[in-house]
């Protein structure tokens, strides 16, 4: 029996949890991670005074308690992020991806796994400063989605505190930031305006989108799923993905082991061709 539980029942209710999560949330735990899960289990039980996993168990498979299911889809889920992350990915963008858009369509962005919307409200930015403000709320729309329903609020409110706007140029936080609060930044109404978020998991099916996207950003996901798993989200982002489109994925995400339609541009970009 592993250290981490009091007994093998514990760790018997524990293994059913992490199989509830994977079905209904597709995110992957391997034992490597038990330590992160248990904790934030815990913190869950805390949370709706369960006395224990035994009860938290009970709950999810016997129970409709849907304020349960989306916090626990809020606790396994992981909301690292900042403004302008990977810094290089968003030049490619602005450099390489951006003229070999249709200029006379009204362009489709979605932003996978959005978190708190600093990486949709990114892009809204640097389009504003690569088309005009006034040019990019006319062309652009930008969809930000995520499992967690907590941190997808904090996106339709647009506030971020200072530490997550590190990376960014100077002037950015002047021109497209107000004040709010100690330490807490909010997003100018223009902005916000150009990215509408949903809440969507990712291995729910099917996708409620009529269209196609031209380029979809979906980092620091996919290690979250089995290896099947990713190779079914990478063939669905290529069927949601209009000819010559994009898909971006970290840096650290490479689709290279995968038997996949997408051609390979470089690390972490891949064209639909």
């Amino acid at each position: 029996m592993d250290n981490l539980f009091q007994d093998q029942a514990e760790a018997r209710h524990f293994e059913s949890i992490r199989l509830w999560i994977y079905n209904h949330t597709g995110l992957h735990y391997p034992k490597r991670k038990f330590s992160t899960l248990y904790h934030r289990l815990q913190n869950v039980c805390r949370q709706f005074d369960f006395d224990n996993l035994k009860e938290l168990d009970e709950h999810l498979r016997k129970h409709d308690m849907p304020e349960l299911t989306l916090q626990m889809a809020d606790a396994v889920s992981t909301n690292h992020t900042f403004f302008f992350r990977e810094a290089d990915i968003f030049q490619f963008f602005q450099q390489q991806i951006l003229p070999t858009l249709p200029p006379s369509e009204h362009w489709r962005l979605w932003s996978a796994a959005c978190s708190s919307g600093d990486e949709a409200f990114t892009l809204a930015i640097l389009l504003a400063e690569t088309l005009g403000l006034l040019q990019a709320q006319q062309k652009v729309n930008i969809l930000g989605t995520d499992i967690s329903q907590v941190v997808l609020e904090q996106a339709e409110y647009g506030i971020t505190h200072a530490r997550r706007l590190e990376q960014i140029p100077a002037h950015w936080r002047e021109s497209y930031f107000r004040p709010v609060g100690l330490g807490q930044w909010q997003v100018i109404q223009a902005i916000q305006q150009m990215c509408t978020f949903r809440r969507l998991n990712l291995m729910s099916s099917p996708w409620p989108f009529r269209n196609q996207f031209h380029v979809i950003f979906c980092r620091n996901v996919l290690y979250y799923f089995d290896q099947a798993d990713q190779q079914m989200l990478v063939e669905r982002l290529y069927d949601f993905t209009l000819p010559g489109g994009w898909l971006i994925t970290s840096v650290t995400e490479s689709l290279r082991s995968m038997q996949t339609r997408w051609h390979v541009v470089e690390t972490g970009i891949y064209r639909k061709i």
